[in-house]
């Protein structure tokens, strides 16, 4: 049964009005009896009332002023009233009358957003907005709705005439009941993340990240990375390639603001707290108007605004960092305040988590007698010594200012900086010894910010203003020394240096706007307007320019679409997205459209298609030190492409009694694409024409995905495997064949498993992927540029781009955790396992100059092709408390 808010509370009204107009009885009831009461002038205009009030509460007297006028009211809150016109189809049938309420936590009293409402009488589903609230025309005492919500107890509500003028506060209780004074699991099945009606599209409760193996950190991206489709072989990337997409081809949103770089670490687990997270859609393709400038998928975050009862928070620490959470109820309007901080102490304390980590950096690499190259490098020794730490921080605060309006500001703040010398001596046949020193610096960076005013206008209509800001910054310098010693020639010495920054400033002002027309129809409209500042310069060599821009664009967009059911078991939603960018001055156009049909309770055919651009790229540099040199720019359809994509999905999903087997097929084409000359960090290109920077081409992505998933009450668990390819063609690589894109995977298996027994938590991940591709070469050649001004530039001849494949990948990884009670609170220690048989997956190769270009003795430059090896077993200790 929900917790309703009647309003019968201590407030006894007596006062007597006698013609009085209905605007000054408004007056004297919010002035005489602290009431808040919203109106709209011209309805009651004209209107008096005659009305003895003797001893009644709220909801009584509003009944009695409103008899007999064409006005109705709905009662928010014990003190808070909303005075409306009834709407005429509800006139003439006393028995039925419309139903607003508002979905949340009954332990915090957070609103909970999206929840899914099922009317029975009808068989359909209704979604709460982003504030839980839901509004259904037309129900009387038959009518049953069954509330639900990732990670709540379902809620079975009967409709009353009691509920009539009053908005209902539906608090769902957590799926966890308190035995013991310890908090544990309770025996409904565990919703850990929910496939949606529409394809393609998942709800995932932030709380099973608390549950996952994990790399130090609780990381939602690598849950995530377990649901089919996903890349889940990428370890040293918590970026997610979807369907065939890569990472910046995704649309990632907190709280409205977009966030440009979305990990920690180089990759190792994603720069979103898990304590911060409120609610995550994911929408892996085929994804709804009003999302736009990925071609894709994306990624929708709400953060959380707070407990509203009391104050509450959490502190935490691991192998890696210190974690922390502060929930603040500011006022008794619901204001409250919610921060949470997370810093590494990696620069005071190098543990055995961080050293593993880092040890892929680091090498002893033996000769490779298959190695098509100048000679043959004998070994090279290498050291790294980094210094280096992250930290993140989220503040949201968040106020009801009237029962209509809701305002919110969140803050979101993460950084990443490294410091690192690197030594090496590579001996080559016995002849040459190359000693190497490096000094570098790598710091990276998102800084956004939302400011959101939201107006329930009636029940039929609902607003949003969003001003958001981001701004990501990237900067790159190194500095290496090399001095050869040759049995023949002598000494010679050289050096080489390589800065780079790269920045995107992104301010935002968006309009969105719902207009439910009735209980199977509904419009959504949107317009947006984005200024950008783009900044990327990359000088190599004694200021030697490679490629230096620095860019300002506007995007204008506007969106509709509707969701209409022809019948209960039959709905479609149609699109259609208009976009205007200033560096091209042209219109783009994006129709999309989905369906669903429930072919009976059990099984439902859903599918998706439609048009997409992206406006802005990320261009990724294959480096050892995966995700600092990646840099973002500006389209401009000269020399960096707008890309442009066509997704195609269906899917067949069968849900019944804790069941859920799922088969799915997509498809996506890429134009557009951006391939980065420079790939490895120095003047060593792919290109014929070492003047050329950026290459265009195509893509294509294809596959088949099926999960069974099953629930058992304390145990859950979901195996997945996608079958896949995703192909490139760019006409001036691979001598214009088609290839093997870099994260291009035939096979993926993932298995998830938790089990709960009394205070104790087990969980397990096991994932398996076919070798994914990788390019072999034969040689290097050296010429000056075309301008004879500059060093010597290298190109790598390949034999078959990405023509051979690694190692085929798979690891397990365990945890335990063990919840107890710590004084007024409660407290965990758990305990993680990495890759616990210790499998030895490889990463990447990685093209390294041993030896520069030597003109004065004719040499060419030497270079080695490495195995970039991931971590092995690594046990990982946290522990933690809340109050």
């Amino acid at each position: 049964m929900p917790n309703l808010l009647f309003g019968n509370g201590d407030v006894v009204i007596n006062e007597q009005f006698k013609n009085a107009p209905l605007k000054e009885v408004l007056r004297t009831l919010r002035d005489n009896y602290q009431l808040k009461i919203a109106f709209t002038d011209k309805f009651v205009r004209d209107i008096e009332i005659n009305a003895s009030i003797n001893n009644l509460n709220v909801y009584d007297t509003f009944s009695k002023v409103l008899e007999g006028t064409d006005l109705t009211f709905e009662l928010v809150s014990a003190n808070t009233v909303i005075i409306k016109r009834k709407k005429t189809e509800l006139v003439e049938v006393a028995s039925t009358f419309e139903l607003t309420a508002v979905v949340s936590d009954a332990i915090s009293g957070e609103e909970l957003p999206y929840a899914y409402v099922w009317v029975n009488s009808r068989q359909q589903n209704i979604m709460a907005n982003v504030e839980g609230y839901f509004s259904i025309p037309s129900v009387n005492e038959q009518t049953q709705l069954n509330i639900s919500y990732l990670g709540y107890n379902d809620t079975l509500l009967t409709i009353s005439d009691d509920y009539r003028n009053r908005r209902l506060q539906i608090k769902l209780q957590p799926n966890y009941v308190e035995l013991e004074d310890v908090l544990v699991e309770s025996e409904k099945e565990t919703n850990d993340f929910k496939s949606e009606e529409q394809a393609g599209k998942f709800t995932m409760n932030p709380a099973i990240a608390q549950k996952t193996p994990s790399v130090g950190e609780e990381d939602v991206f690598r849950t995530l990375q377990l649901l089919p489709g996903v890349n889940a072989t990428n370890e040293a990337s918590s970026g997610l390639s979807i369907n065939g997409g890569t990472s910046n081809q995704n649309l990632v949103l907190f709280d409205g603001f977009t966030v440009y770089h979305v990990d920690h670490f180089f990759g190792y687990f994603s720069a979103f707290n898990p304590l911060a997270i409120k609610s995550l859609r994911l929408y892996k393709g085929g994804f709804e108007s009003k999302y736009g400038g990925r071609v894709s998928s994306v990624v929708d975050i709400s953060g959380k605004d707070g407990n509203r009862n009391k104050t509450s928070g959490s502190l935490g620490v691991n192998l890696l960092s210190v974690n922390t959470s502060l929930e603040v109820p500011l006022s008794d309007n619901g204001a409250t305040l919610f921060f949470s901080g997370r810093r590494s102490y990696t620069d005071i304390w190098s543990s055995s988590l961080f050293e593993n980590i880092f040890s892929i950096f680091e090498s002893s690499i033996t000769e490779d007698q298959d190695a098509q190259i100048p000679g043959a490098v004998r070994s090279i020794r290498s050291e790294l010594i980094p210094d280096f730490y992250y930290t993140d921080l989220n503040l949201k605060i968040s106020t009801r200012i009237s029962p209509k309006n809701h305002l919110s500001f969140s803050f979101y703040d993460s950084n990443d900086i490294l410091n690192y010398t690197e030594t090496s001596q590579t001996r080559y046949r016995d002849t040459l010894r190359v000693d190497t020193d490096k000094l570098g610096i790598i710091k990276w960076g998102n800084v956004g910010t939302s400011l959101n005013l939201s107006r329930l206008w009636n029940t039929s209509h609902y607003s949003s203003l969003l001003l958001s800001y981001s701004n990501y910054e990237s900067t790159y310098n190194e500095r290496a020394t090399s001095k050869s010693v040759s049995r023949t020639e002598g000494e010679f010495e050289s050096s080489t240096k390589q800065d780079q920054v790269n920045s995107i400033e992104d301010v935002s002002l968006k309009f969105d706007h719902e207009w439910d027309i009735n209980s199977s129809s509904k419009i959504e409209t949107g317009v947006m307007v984005s200024l950008y500042n783009n900044e990327f310069r990359y000088e190599a060599d004694d200021s030697v320019l490679v490629d230096n821009s620095m860019n300002q664009a506007s995007l204008l967009a506007h969106y509709i679409q509707g969701s209409f059911y022809l019948n209960p078991s039959f709905s479609f939603t149609p699109g259609l997205r208009t976009s205007y960018l200033s560096t091209t001055q042209k219109v783009y156009l994006e129709p999309r459209l989905s369906f669903l049909y429930q072919l009976n309770s059990s099984f439902q055919l859903k599918g998706a298609t439609g048009l997409y651009n992206q406006f802005i790229n990320q261009s990724n540099t294959k480096n050892v030190l995966e995700g600092s040199r990646d840099f973002w720019i500006l389209a401009n359809d000269k020399t960096v492409p707008v890309q442009h994509a066509w997704h195609g999905l269906l899917s067949l999903e069968y849900n019944k009694g804790g069941h859920v087997f799922s088969v799915s097929y997509f498809r996506k084409e890429f134009d557009g694409l951006l391939e980065y000359a420079f790939k490895n960090g120095s003047l060593i290109t792919q290109f014929d024409d070492e003047r050329r920077v950026f290459d265009e081409g195509k893509g294509t992505s294809k596959g088949l995905e099926f999960m069974v998933k099953r629930d058992f009450g304390k145990l859950s668990s979901w195996l997945s495997y996608t079958l896949s390819e995703v192909k490139y063609t760019f006409p001036r690589l691979n001598r214009g064949k088609s290839y093997f894109a870099d994260h291009d995977q035939r096979h993926e298996l993932n298995w998830y498993g938790t089990y709960t027994y009394k205070n104790f938590e087990f969980s397990a991940t096991w994932v398996y992927g076919s070798g994914k591709p990788y390019s072999t070469f034969d040689g290097i050649e050296t010429r000056k540029p075309s301008d004879d001004r500059g060093p010597t530039i290298g190109k790598l001849n390949f034999t078959e781009k990405n023509g051979e494949r690694l190692p085929e990948y798979h690891r397990l990884d365990v945890s335990a955790k063990y919840r107890f009670q710590l004084g007024l609170g409660s407290a965990y220690v758990a305990l993680s396992i990495f890759n616990l048989y210790d499998r030895e997956n490889v990463f990447d190769t990685k093209v390294s100059v041993i030896a520069p270009a030597d003109s004065r003795n004719r040499r060419n430059p030497i270079i080695s092709s490495t195995n970039v090896a991931l971590m092995g077993i690594t046990p990982n200790l946290s522990f933690g408390i809340e109050f």
